[in-house]
């Protein structure tokens, strides 16, 4: 197979992985693991070695540094109150256990040499962003267990690179058992790679504070100081580099005033692209004896990692904390490896072999061993852990809201009165004030932006309404949020300015709201004609005929909320059929024809505000 054919079936095989993930909702890489070892080992379409030769390494190492500073983008300081002394145990205490008790299990269960285990365990001491955030969004876990997991996945890489290369000098006979030079070593990672992270992160803001950059040029000028600044570090001090790549992402992440949405969308559009390739790239990569040699040993190593070396970790790293015992467990159920392990594995494996070790393949088996079990159990596992210990909701009962004007403040706090949690959404800063000062979350900034998804909890939400006078960026916003919620919980108003019969259930854009004819310029007639929104509780003198004979067509229906506590959003292509014990939130005229009124039936029109 000609070199550039093979590539063009790397690139579709890992599309069609990123796809079939998108679809089942699973994390991307344990199909682009199944797709790797298809196109390699198994069926052989593809020579990895031959296909890249000298190039695979620093291919790997930019990809992997890449993706690391776009990781370091998303990470806020501020998530960390109250729970950062969490995440520095994590990364310290809980890194050095995993080693420890992983370097154990791979001497004493999967017969490997003391050295080659040393350096397994401190491979498998990174947990991997690739992994967690997706499914961290996919559970979305109410509290600080979310946060704490990403910070974690993120700072870990480098740290754990940084420990592998130790082990790994330490086994070269680089420095032997010289405990100093292996301290001077950590020392001059810190002071190199951590110093030339934070210069390029405040040199970057500098330069995007004051307008140095051409807009057009900032992408490519960024992606060339990233690079430039991981081969410098690396090369003033080796493996450096991954720590200063995740620190200037951090630096720059975390600078106010600073709109670093073009550079975060490229980031992550092109570290999907780079972990597509390189997961499948690497899978590929493996030996077939390898794949052929899995045994019971590689499982039951896989099987402590999970069972008994995390809880192990998380409970040692958050002994004195105040984190509640229900985020504790779920810390404890959620670790799985990523592409970050697997390219540390293979860099050290190809470092081995030009040393002349044969044996240097036992390593890479048993990561990338442990990445696929990791990834299937933790994949299928934590999403009901965290529904046992009540972290995340089945039914997600909470709405997002996109616009947070007068009248969406009153529907989100009627449905906040009913016990549904609400998000609000704005661009308008005025408007988040108001919703914040009124009791409800909100979020200044706008949804389409990517520090959106990092930066807002998503615990429990479970619906979006797009209700802002934009009927684009209604669209938009529902369209980008595709991939996180199903495709019946997503609403957006009735446009004012398109064919009304042409609405309905579309595939991306969403359900229409309330009714036919319901447009922001109706809402803002109803409500400046007197209308506010009011909730009204069903009974059995007071049903849902009661209620249409007592307003007729004067009140449109928001939403309902039926007696187990979950809403339904009223939208055009359900039916509204309320029975007994059901509250009815609608924008309704403030003085009622009381005459309509039963005599002893329930006081309706609770005004929300």
């Amino acid at each position: 197979m000609q070199p550039l054919t093979e590539l063009a079936v790397l690139l579709a095989l890992g599309a069609a992985a990123q796809l079939l993930a998108a679809r089942l909702r699973l994390p991307a890489i344990l199909p682009l693991l199944c797709v790797g070892v298809l196109a390699g080992p198994v069926a052989g379409w593809t020579d990895v070695r031959s296909l890249f030769g000298r190039m695979l390494p620093p291919f790997v190492s930019l990809a992997v540094a890449l993706i690391l500073f776009e990781g370091g983008l998303t990470l806020r300081l501020r998530e960390l109150r109250g729970s950062g002394g969490v995440v520095r145990n994590l990364v310290t205490v809980g890194a050095l256990t995993t080693w420890v008790l992983i370097a154990l299990a791979a001497w004493a269960i999967g017969g490997m040499p003391g050295d080659l285990a040393a350096l397994t365990g401190a491979i498998l001491a990174l947990t991997g962003p690739t992994v967690v955030i997706p499914l961290v969004q996919h559970i979305r876990p109410v509290g600080p267990a979310g946060p704490i997991l990403r910070w974690e996945g993120i700072l870990i890489d480098p740290i754990g690179a940084l420990l592998a290369l130790l082990v790994f000098e330490a086994i070269s006979a680089r420095h032997g058992s010289d405990a100093v030079g292996i301290a001077l070593a950590i020392l001059r990672t810190l002071l190199l790679g951590g110093g030339a992270g934070v210069a390029a992160g405040l040199a970057l803001a500098f330069a995007m504070a004051r307008h140095l950059l051409p807009e057009r040029l900032s992408v490519p000028i960024t992606l060339a100081i990233v690079v430039g600044t991981y081969v410098g570090a690396n090369a003033l001090q080796p493996e450096s580099g991954l720590l200063a790549v995740t620190l200037a992402g951090m630096v720059l992440g975390n600078r106010k005033n600073i709109d670093v949405q073009r550079i975060s969308q490229f980031k992550e559009d092109l570290g999907t692209i780079l972990l597509t390739l390189l997961f499948v790239v690497l899978a590929a990569n493996l030996p077939r004896e390898q794949i052929l040699g899995f045994g019971w040993r590689h499982a039951a190593v896989v099987a402590v990692a999970i069972v008994v070396v995390r809880p192990i970790a998380v409970l040692l790293a958050t002994m004195r904390s105040r984190l509640p015992w229900r985020d504790r467990a779920f810390l404890m159920g959620l670790a799985p490896r990523g592409i970050v392990a697997a390219a540390v594995s293979s860099e050290f494996a190809l470092h081995l072999e030009r040393t002349g070790r044969t044996d240097g393949d036992l390593v890479t088996t048993q990561v990338f061993a442990t990445i696929a079990g990791t990834v299937l159990f933790y994949g299928l596992f934590a999403p009901r852990l965290a529904r046992w210990l009540g972290l995340a909701d089945r039914h997600r009962r909470g709405v997002l809201f996109v616009g947070a004007s007068p009248l969406v403040r009153d529907f989100a706090a009627a449905l906040q009165s009913a016990g549904i949690p609400s998000v609000l959404v704005d661009t308008n800063r005025d408007n988040a004030l108001a919703a914040r000062t009124a009791g409800l979350r909100a979020w200044h900034g706008s949804i389409l932006a990517e520090r959106f998804r990092d930066e807002v909890d998503l615990g429990g939400i479970g619906s979006v309404v797009a209700m802002t006078r934009s009927d684009e960026v209604n669209l938009l916003a529902l369209e980008r949020l595709h991939d996180l919620f199903e495709g019946d919980r997503l609403y957006r108003l009735v446009p004012g300015q398109e064919p009304q019969g042409r609405f309905g259930a579309t595939a991306r854009g969403g359900r229409l709201l309330f009714g036919i004819g319901a447009t922001a310029t109706d809402l803002d007639q109803r409500a400046a004609q007197g209308a506010r929104v009011r909730t009204t509780r069903l009974t059995p003198q007071f049903g849902w005929a009661e209620y249409q004979a007592l307003y007729g067509s004067d009140a449109l229906p928001l939403a309902t909320i039926d007696p187990q506590g979950q809403p339904h959003v009223v939208c055009t292509t359900s039916p509204l059929a309320p029975g007994q014990g059901w509250l009815v939130i609608a924008l309704a005229p403030t003085a009622k024809p009381a005459a309509s009124a039963p005599a002893n039936g329930p006081a309706i029109g609770g005004e929300t505000t």
